[in-house]
């Protein structure tokens, strides 16, 4: 597919977009975004990001006031000259972006404010085992392996996001059988990788 002069300009000037999408998809847990997702994320962080950067340039400071917009006259002229300065502010201003929808997103910002207006029952994480794991339980729990007849006791130091592989990192642990109860041995760390289907999560208390 041919690339042209336009399309070129358009992708320069929406660098700061592209930079934002890839900090926040570095830093947050989410299902795989789609193409389409991601031209549509890059678009709206990039408006963003120059809305950001606009708002630096109309503080009451001559080094501020002396900084380059062009963004509006661009669009009207077809992207006809690209200021490179410009762009540079920008994408540092696509940084700060990206920083701040990582932290809302993380925060479950948006979903707390939403469930609190009677919006939405959704709790913000890509499924119901990052939920858990994120969601301020008590760490000590059981991890029972019906298939292999073992019970883990211990508290959760660390787990995967599930987007590929699911894992658990567990702390001051107990092994036992779970068909009997017997405790088979402790160890100060195990780490388990398994379906989650395979595995029952219990919490003794919720409090």
């Amino acid at each position: 597919m041919e690339v042209t002069q336009f399309t070129f300009k358009v992708v320069l000037v929406f660098i700061p977009g592209i930079i934002a999408h890839a900090l926040i998809d570095k830093l947050t847990t989410h299902k795989e975004y789609k193409v389409h997702q991601i031209v549509i994320n890059s678009l709206i962080y990039g408006f963003a990001s120059y809305f950001g950067y606009y708002l630096v340039t109309l503080l009451p400071c001559p080094i501020f006031h002396s900084l380059p917009f062009s963004l509006p006259q661009n669009t009207q002229d077809n992207f006809s000259k690209i200021d490179f300065t410009e762009i540079g502010f920008a994408s540092l201003s696509g940084v700060i972006v990206g920083l701040i929808f990582s932290l809302a997103l993380n925060r479950k910002w948006i979903h707390f404010f939403a469930q609190k207006a009677g919006i939405t029952k959704k709790f913000g994480d890509v499924d119901v085992w990052g939920y858990i794991m994120n969601a301020e339980l008590p760490e000590w729990v059981i991890i029972r392996d019906i298939k292999n007849d073992l019970m883990y006791e211990g508290w959760i130091q660390a787990f995967s996001d599930g987007n590929e592989r699911d894992e658990l990192f567990l702390r001051d642990v107990k092994v036992f059988r779970n068909s009997t109860g017997e405790e088979l041995y402790a160890m100060s760390g195990i780490y388990i990788a398994k379906k989650r289907e395979d595995l029952i999560v219990e919490f003794r208390s919720l409090v």
